[in-house]
């Protein structure tokens, strides 16, 4: 797989073409004028900054929100860009790491991965691999125009999409399939049980439904890192959060799953959906984000 990765990177062109450049620039104008100039969700990402880096100085902080909106543009532009890549170009823009051989280990996986760098090409570039076999649980969105065009994108190379909606009703495909993919750092708003840690240095609320998920199917639970090497150039890395037959106790993988995140995170600030309202649920007797925005300059 390495050499096969090292020819594919080797023969990547040495510009980006002409149409994911200009999706590039309109989408960094369309974010330009939403996030700085309108002050979009402004009060939210300074907000979640302060409160995970309370060690940053103020100009630290304001550096990584302005670059935090210059990725989500080139996030968007890469998602559009999808429809027309080919899988030769995805590979070689996105290398995969698996140093524990799990994509060919005979073992069913629950793969979680976070708001991190470009998670949709994350998706694309593991469906690469496993076609069919992998099923990806996604939140049903608000408009079923858009709804059909992130489907589209994100089935194009096999991967099976599951509503969060739909999941007791589909547990049949869900035992059949080969792993079971999850982007797990939202907010747990329906969830009744929840694992409580300290994220970022706030109490956070974690879902415990994919440790549920990976008892029911016997699966090994696997941690997918994303690094941004360069615009448009990413590496995914499987990291394995159970061992092969262990049988950890309730919140154990959650906690793992959060310590990962939270280094993936602090290694590259910029990288995470700081916009994201991640501290809506708090314990009782605190403060949520929606009561404190009204504060925020």
């Amino acid at each position: 797989m390495g050499e096969s990765m090292a020819s594919a990177t080797a023969s990547m062109p040495a510009r980006d073409s002409f149409g994911l450049r200009l999706r590039y620039a309109c989408s960094g104008l369309l974010f330009f004028l939403g996030y700085r100039l309108f002050g979009l969700r402004r009060g939210t990402i300074r907000q979640n900054l302060r409160r995970s880096f309370p060690d940053k100085r103020d100009d630290e902080r304001e550096r990584i929100r302005k670059e935090f909106v210059t990725r989500q543009a080139e996030i968007l532009a890469e998602f559009d860009y999808a429809r027309v890549m080919g899988a030769e170009e995805l590979r070689a823009r996105v290398q995969l790491l698996d140093p524990a051989g799990l994509l060919d280990a005979p073992v069913k996986l629950v793969l979680l991965g976070g708001h991190q760098c470009n998670f949709e090409w994350m998706l694309l570039r593991i469906s690469l691999e496993l076609g069919s076999g992998l099923i990806a649980i996604y939140k049903p969105m608000g408009s079923a125009r858009v709804e059909r065009y992130f489907l589209s994108i994100r089935s194009k190379f096999g991967a099976r999409m599951l509503s969060s909606k739909a999941i007791r009703q589909e547990l049949g495909a869900i035992r059949d399939a080969r792993a079971l993919g999850l982007v797990a750092d939202q907010v747990p708003r329906t969830s009744p049980e929840r694992h409580w840690t300290t994220f970022l240095h706030q109490d956070t609320a974690f879902f415990k439904g994919p440790e549920r998920m990976a008892r029911l199917l016997r699966a090994q639970i696997v941690y997918v890192s994303m690094r941004r090497c360069a615009r448009g150039r990413y590496e995914i890395e499987f990291e394995p959060l159970t061992a092969t037959g262990e049988k950890p106790a309730p919140g154990v993988p959650t906690e793992r799953y959060a310590r990962v995140l939270e280094r993936d995170i602090t290694a590259d600030p910029a990288g995470w959906w700081w916009s994201h309202r991640r501290w809506k649920a708090l314990k009782e007797g605190e403060e949520g984000q929606e009561g404190q925005e009204g504060q925020e300059g």
